[in-house]
């Protein structure tokens, strides 16, 4: 398995209300996270039990030792990982208000400098994996060049496409599997409608250069798009405590799926058992530390009675 992606470093700060223009307001409860797609989806899948490499940049500062650092402890392959010294490790600033709103602002700074040539240079990398995911954290043309490159060595690959822009689909062409959620469907089609049947719609027009599309859609599950036609796959019924995350784990979940020899049913639905669990925040805490080690889903599906194909 490998990740070709982001790393972000999260400053996260709650406040009573949140400010308006020109205002500063006292905060509490701050906190630094590790964050980013590409990081989330291959702490997933290394906590599956999947041999996990990454592929990124990271800034020669203090929070992209802290990254590097984390990997390591999550049993994630660092080979591939650039430190750039001329570039600030990405950074997001998040202040959360009462009701959950929220203020963000995100800095992808050296996720953007990561490049084609640094896939070249991490290429036996990419090469021992039998699947790739990446996502758009990162330039759109590395992502899609990493992807094709892992085709050609024999891997299935996955796109995150998030955040979403319009896409033609020659653009993702021998790619295995998209995974964009509803309002990402529509962005890469260009359309506006995000009712099931316009998704179909939108999805299928994609079949002519990806095997599966994937639309994920919250709390209703997923929706599959193939020559197999179109299903929807429905999740546990869960008390949601906090969904942030929960399609990184989704995606992380799927690949490692994929990487065991199950059917694009089967992953979605371990998919959809990763992105419940986290949102039921097991654990609680950080996002990070919320996701789940292949023994607590199995765990958890049991408890909620929810099953899924096994390897």
């Amino acid at each position: 398995m490998a990740v070709v992606g982001s790393y972000n470093t999260g400053f996260l700060i709650h406040v009573d209300r949140l400010p308006v223009k020109g205002e500063t307001v006292v905060g509490h409860g701050f906190r630094m996270e590790h964050g980013g797609k590409g990081s989330n989806q291959a702490i997933q899948c290394a906590r599956l039990g999947c041999r996990t490499s990454m592929i990124a940049r990271v800034g020669g500062d203090i929070f992209g030792e802290r990254a590097v650092r984390k990997w390591g402890e999550e049993g994630v392959d660092t080979r591939g990982v650039v430190r750039d010294e001329e570039t600030p490790t990405g950074a997001g600033l998040i202040m959360v208000g009462p009701s959950g709103a929220n203020i963000i602002a995100v800095d992808l700074a050296a996720n953007l400098r990561l490049s084609e040539e640094d896939v070249e240079r991490s290429i036996e990398v990419v090469g021992e994996a039998d699947v790739v995911i990446s996502v758009f954290e990162i330039k759109k043309e590395t992502a899609l060049y990493a992807l094709r490159r892992a085709g050609e060595l024999g891997a299935k690959t996955v796109l995150n496409p998030a955040p979403a822009s319009p896409l033609k689909p020659r653009e993702l062409e021998g790619i295995t599997v998209i995974t964009p959620n509803e309002v990402e469907m529509m962005t890469l089609a260009g359309l506006s409608s995000s009712d099931e049947e316009s998704l179909s719609r939108a999805a299928e027009n994609y079949l002519e250069a990806v095997e599966h599309v994937v639309v994920t859609l919250g709390e209703k599950g997923a929706m599959i798009v193939d020559d197999g036609g179109v299903r929807v796959v429905r999740p546990p019924k869960i008390n949601a405590v906090d969904t942030t995350g929960a399609g990184d784990a989704f995606n992380g979940a799927l690949a490692a799926a994929l990487s065991w020899g199950m059917n694009i049913d089967e992953a979605v639905r371990y998919g959809c058992l990763a992105g419940a669990f986290l949102s039921a925040r097991i654990r609680r805490g950080e996002l990070v530390e919320s996701l789940g080690h292949r023994d607590e889903l199995e765990e958890f599906s049991r408890r909620v009675g929810y099953r899924w194909g096994k390897r």
